[in-house]
């Protein structure tokens, strides 16, 4: 088969000075005065369990010495619905994986697990949170706002979602999903959200947005009171931010590594345009006819959620699919379609081979192809001729394919590193 020849290109985004994430986190917490109840010796209850947020443990840090600066007890929580499989060990594990441990921030980690019902809506819903989350004495959610892999909503993912699935952990995030498919995802976790807000003393939430490199651009403190107003404005502001592809419409996709620190759909379904949700909105933009996943990240531990995303993948990625952890992840998430896994070949080429094959006529100064990393780091990509030719930003020499003697790529980041040495 004659390939294409491809390229990189780097997309533009904006520069920002980063802030210091602990200077940006006590500025905020004293200019809103969110901790300002907490009185000696109170039981203050930090959440923790979104991947990928390389700021996370300065901000919970950070939290954690404004907490004590006013007499309470901080307790930092494994806020995650079925990641670690849904088990209190698996939760804390997928913590120190994040290099969170009372070691790395300076407070106990929660590791007990104890779910009760303590309400009830829709008639009949229960809404579940952990004992520790009700016997608390302020609770402090801690988050990114950010689109979510499930749906397009007025929230996504975000401080009213944490409160969610983080406080009734598998439970709590299995009857969400549930909910869902009769509701939509938006109402169901508002819903549940109002609940929990209701019935548990929740200070407020700490809410992160990053820029287009996923590093953290500014911090806002939320009071309870403000965060159904305010989250949307938040999300909107988000998007402005979000690294996307610079193409609306591919032939093939071609993706080195799915993850959960990646994405809670192991790969951004608003990057590549599929969200697979039978109960709610598909994206329109962009259009792939197909999509190749070589393989698994080391961090996501086996969870393959989002590999059925995909139309193509290797027998590598899949030897390394943690079977219960992909099932309690998308069974938890009323979300199989995640999990189904793909044609599996033996190399990347026979994979790519079979791409090409159903993408109907195509030459190969015509076909449009892009390769990337993951659908996190979108800087710097591989394209294919004839994007290439159309891009008109920064972008190098043309190359053909380096397959080895076996038929698989090399990573592309390793690609881009050498072509910068050379």
């Amino acid at each position: 088969m004659e390939y294409p020849k491809f390229g990189f290109i780097r997309q533009s985004f904006p520069r920002w000075i980063n802030p210091d994430p602990r200077h940006a986190v006590a500025a905020e917490l004293k200019k809103s005065g969110i901790l300002n109840p907490i009185r000696m010796g109170d039981k203050v209850l930090i959440t923790a369990g979104s991947r990928g947020i390389e700021s996370m443990n300065e901000v919970l840090r950070t939290c954690i010495l404004a907490v004590r600066d006013r007499g309470g007890e901080p307790l930092v929580y494994p806020a995650m619905g079925s990641h670690g499989s849904g088990t209190a060990h698996g939760q804390m594990d997928v913590l120190r994986h994040l290099g969170i441990s009372e070691a790395t921030i300076g407070a106990p980690v929660y590791s007990g697990l104890d779910i009760i019902e303590i309400d009830r809506i829709e008639g009949s819903v229960p809404v579940y949170a952990d004992r520790a989350a009700v016997e608390a004495d302020h609770i402090l959610i801690v988050n990114r706002v950010k689109e979510h892999s499930e749906y397009i909503g007025e929230t996504e993912s975000g401080i009213l979602k944490m409160a969610v699935v983080g406080f009734g952990r598998q439970p709590g995030a299995e009857t969400m999903h549930q909910l869902a498919v009769n509701i939509t995802y938006c109402k169901a976790i508002h819903l549940i959200a109002a609940s929990l807000l209701k019935h548990l003393k929740v200070l407020g939430g700490i809410a992160l947005l990053e820029d287009h490199s996923n590093q953290l651009r500014r911090v806002e403190a939320i009071p309870t009171a403000e965060i159904f107003s305010r989250e949307p404005q938040l999300l909107e502001e988000s998007k402005l931010f979000k690294p996307t592809l610079p193409f609306d419409e591919l032939d093939i996709l071609v993706v080195d590594e799915i993850g959960k620190e990646i994405s809670g759909a192991g790969m951004d379904t608003k990057v590549v345009g599929r969200i697979m949700n039978v109960y709610e909105k598909e994206c329109e933009s962009p259009r792939i006819t197909r999509i190749v996943v070589r393989d698994l990240s080391e961090a996501t531990d086996g969870n393959a959620t989002g590999i059925g995303l995909a139309d193509y993948t290797t027998v590598r990625a899949a030897a390394k699919v943690d079977f219960n952890s992909t099932m309690t992840n998308c069974v938890t998430a009323v979300a199989p379609e995640k999990g189904r896994i793909p044609l599996a070949f033996k190399t990347d080429r026979d994979a790519l081979d079979a791409a090409f094959k159903t993408i109907g006529i195509w030459a190969p100064d015509k076909v449009r192809v892009a390769w990337i990393s993951n659908t996190k780091d979108l800087e710097w990509l591989a394209v294919s001729s004839a994007l290439h030719e159309a891009f008109e930003e920064e972008k190098q020499d043309l190359f053909d394919l380096p397959w080895d003697a076996e038929g698989n790529l090399p990573k592309i980041i390793d690609l881009f590193q050498s072509s910068l040495k050379s």
